[in-house]
């Protein structure tokens, strides 16, 4: 398997981090699983959200993976879509014959 490689300087990755985290809409917190809004009283020691276990180094990972991805399905169905509009024959000639 190959590797796809991007060097960033010492001084800009946590920069770059930030940026794809903000964009990417990361948080610090995620809904708590366990966390049931239907148990009255609600109990204090199942809080509603927890400390998120991705941290952002690694949300910023997955999120960079998501879009190569994401593109590279875009570009193969549009080159798809483009394959299957090119074999098909000419349209068939349908009219109004009351015209």
């Amino acid at each position: 398997m190959s590797t796809f490689c991007v060097e960033i300087p010492d001084d800009s990755v946590e920069r770059v981090i930030t940026a794809v985290c903000v964009n990417y809409k990361y948080s610090a917190t995620v809904p708590n699983p366990d966390f049931d809004p239907d148990l009255e009283p609600a109990d204090p020691s199942i809080p509603e959200t927890i400390a998120n276990p991705e941290t952002p180094a690694q949300f910023a990972n997955r999120m960079t993976r998501k879009f190569l991805i994401d593109h590279t399905e875009s570009y193969e169905i549009n080159q798809a879509k483009e394959a299957a509009r090119l074999g098909v024959a000419d349209p068939p000639a349908i009219t109004d014959p009351s015209v």
